[in-house]
């Protein structure tokens, strides 16, 4: 990993224990990684997703209480501001359905059976357009982090078919997964956009592999990633598009990334093409286990990696704060990264 000063050009090599494996080496999550106390907040409150701006409880209108939702979903309804307790299943005939300043409070370790929201059905094309605007995914049994693995939930949202899913302002906590998605196309994208990941649950000894935003296949495209705050304890990655198949078109836009074991894998076997990875943070309030960045990224193809910065975090695990803002590249020094 290398920091470099946009005007001297300076190459600083950060701290030796942000090194991992090798590139092409397979990635185990660390055994028994334990969720201590909630994490730090982001460095100036409000500039990032936190929660001031995201969650239920800061929707515009809120009244102050949710109602308990009953009843079936029904295409082309907004659903604002309930509160769904027993999970959800968004049926394969359901569509432009938006989900507003509401609560999906689940708690369950049935790897069968483990989502908050399970959106469509595998290997399906099914209703399109679901959204959640300023909605919280939490734990039912606690109301606030740490949360044991026993309190938890797996993901936050199952997308299981081919359904365009848009995500904004919204809350994720006491997940083993946030989101964890298998389809993304142009007439079909997942948009994930000032949205706050935090506080994963405990992983159980290793049971869960711990992730923000998943994708285990490749093969997607069009997914576009802008302005969240990502960062969490956690053994696997905060951001992991890890198919070996590769992405296209993707956008992965300002966002602010902390903590996991890698905290963001960019797809393998340099097979992506026109990934856009541009003004983002990586802040150290919370130390990855392995590394930032999982080996593997390549310029080329159209992928793009730009203007990606440093923050030290006062009183982190890093300490040399002189590195504050400088410019972070994968690869080595770019007399470019920074007025491109």
């Amino acid at each position: 990993m290398n920091i470099s000063t946009p005007r001297t050009l300076t190459a600083l090599v950060a701290v030796s224990c942000l090194y991992g494996p090798a590139a092409g080496a397979a990635l185990s999550p660390p055994a028994n990684l334990r969720i201590g106390a909630p994490t730090s907040p982001p460095p100036t409150a409000g500039q990032w997703p936190d929660a001031t701006n995201t969650g239920y409880k800061n929707a515009p209108g809120y009244p102050g209480y949710l109602t308990p939702f009953t009843g079936t979903l029904q295409s082309g309804q907004t659903y604002k501001f309930y509160d769904f307790t027993q999970g959800l299943t968004v049926p394969c005939d359901v569509s432009n359905v938006t989900f507003y300043g509401s609560r999906f409070a689940y708690t369950q370790t049935d790897p069968n059976n483990n989502a908050n929201v399970v959106i469509g059905d595998h290997y399906k094309t099914c209703g399109n357009n679901i959204v959640f605007d300023y909605v919280t995914f939490q734990p039912r049994v606690v109301s606030a982090p740490p949360t044991a693995y026993s309190q938890g939930y797996g993901y936050g949202i199952d997308q299981r078919g081919a359904v365009q899913i848009t995500i904004d302002h919204s809350d994720f906590w006491g997940f083993g997964g946030g989101i964890q998605m298998q389809y993304s196309s142009q007439a079909r994208p997942v948009v994930v956009r000032n949205t706050w990941f935090h506080d994963a649950r405990d992983d159980g000894g290793g049971v869960d592999h711990t992730d923000g935003i998943l994708d285990n296949w490749g093969g997607q495209g069009y997914m576009i990633f802008d302005h969240n705050k990502i960062s969490s304890v956690g053994n696997t990655q905060g951001l992991s598009l890890a198919g070996g198949a590769g992405y296209t078109n993707v956008t992965i836009t300002n966002n602010y990334f902390s903590g996991f074991g890698y905290t963001v894998a960019i797809g393998g076997k340099q097979n992506n093409k026109n990934v856009v990875f541009t003004d983002n943070t990586f802040g150290t309030d919370i130390q990855p286990y392995f590394g930032p960045l999982y080996p593997g990224w390549t310029d080329g193809n159209g992928n793009l990696w730009r203007r990606n910065k440093w923050r030290v975090v006062p009183n982190s695990y890093y300490k040399n704060s002189a590195d504050d803002g400088k410019y972070w590249t994968p690869n080595g020094v770019s007399a470019t990264d920074w007025n491109q």
